[in-house]
């Protein structure tokens, strides 16, 4: 049911970025004691541009052929450099300690098959437009994901996609601490019948134990099956991805924080998806976004360029926590019409900020 958030929400952008920027997030800085167990943080699917939809779909070389072409005009098409700067200034703007990035999908395209010669990285892209905002972040694990290739017309340039998920830190921070950095993929995974063969959607997590402010955590970072209505199956690979999520990285005696895109619908109960969500619940996690219960549902997906306004009508990105972890303040980013870059969102999802205060276990 498609609606505006405009209508639920008048506040401007600036009103918004003033009000967030005088939440406790902005200001733990300034009071020692209140500063010295909070955390802030940030997941933001970067939308890599397609659904592969095409190409997955292809039923013959012929429309396997043009489906790469046509997923290689959509990439291209979604200017991924002028929308890394974008989220670069997204992050910036609250200089989260510790983000979750999905869909850092890496693009190449050469002759094939396997090409080596970069077309889109946007992890480098949004590393050197965080640097040109004078913001110093690294890339602490990289998880890769699937890989999907393709021929172009004339059978001699390939296109290749390199699905990755990305935990970046800042790296100008001395009082972070990261030490066990792991990632793995999930148990259960997705394979897809295709013109090529059987193809397997690889999803996992990563994560890395913090310490900050005197105190200790595990984030972790993920991105969960896209559940597919023609076929039930995913939803139950959904449900079984969030529960490995908490019986492999979130097993541990530290407070965890868990971020991530998860597909999983919470503002529509009646949705197949909302299990999954429901099952995070029942599995002892908080919701920063719910448990602050702010003026707007915090709806993520999917933003339509089409549109000047807001057009979510999902809210399937998390910030979950677990253990002595209390929410102080949760936001979205990149949602507004003034974020807007040549036309278009930063990403097809809003991002989503968190400020978090971690106790002694």
């Amino acid at each position: 049911m498609p609606q505006s958030l405009k209508t639920l929400f008048s506040f401007s952008s600036a009103a918004l970025l003033a009000a967030f920027l005088a939440s406790p997030m902005a200001h733990t800085q300034g009071t020692p004691d209140a500063s010295k167990a909070t955390v802030k943080v940030m997941t933001y699917n970067l939308f890599q541009g397609t659904d592969f939809i095409e190409v997955l779909s292809a039923q013959s070389l012929p429309e396997f052929v043009a489906a790469t072409q046509v997923t290689l005009n959509a990439v291209v098409a979604s200017n991924p450099p002028a929308r890394m700067q974008a989220i670069a200034h997204q992050i910036a703007m609250t200089q989260p300690d510790l983000v979750g990035l999905q869909e850092a999908t890496l693009w190449r395209m050469g002759p094939g098959p396997n090409p080596t010669t970069v077309l889109y990285d946007p992890l480098q892209e949004l590393l050197d437009a965080l640097n040109a905002e004078g913001q110093h972040y690294s890339a602490v694990v990289v998880e890769n994901e699937y890989e999907l290739q393709g021929p172009l017309p004339g059978f001699v340039n390939y296109l290749r996609a390199s699905g990755r998920n990305i935990l970046l830190a800042r790296s100008d921070e001395a009082d972070l601490q990261l030490t066990n950095a792991q990632t793995a993929n999930f148990s259960l995974l997705l394979q897809l019948p295709t013109f090529v063969g059987l193809v397997t959607i690889t999803r996992g997590w990563s994560s890395v134990d913090a310490e900050l402010h005197g105190q200790s955590f595990r984030f972790i970072v993920t991105h969960l099956e896209n559940p597919i209505p023609q076929v039930p199956a995913t939803y139950l690979i959904q449900q079984a991805q969030a529960r490995e999520l908490s019986d492999v990285p979130a097993n541990t005696s530290l407070p965890v924080i868990l971020v991530g895109d998860f597909n999983a619908i919470a503002n529509e109960p009646t949705d197949p998806s909302n299990v999954a969500y429901q099952e995070m619940l029942n599995l002892g996690f908080g919701d920063a976004w719910d448990d602050r219960n702010p003026p707007r549902p915090g709806l993520t997906w999917p933003l339509d360029n089409a549109s000047p306004a807001d057009t979510a009508t999902q809210r399937i990105d998390f910030v979950f926590y677990r253990g002595h972890v209390t929410a102080r303040t949760s936001r979205l980013a990149g949602d507004n019409k003034q974020d807007k870059v040549d036309g278009m969102w930063p990403s097809d999802h809003a991002g989503l900020r968190a400020l978090l205060q971690v106790a002694a276990y």
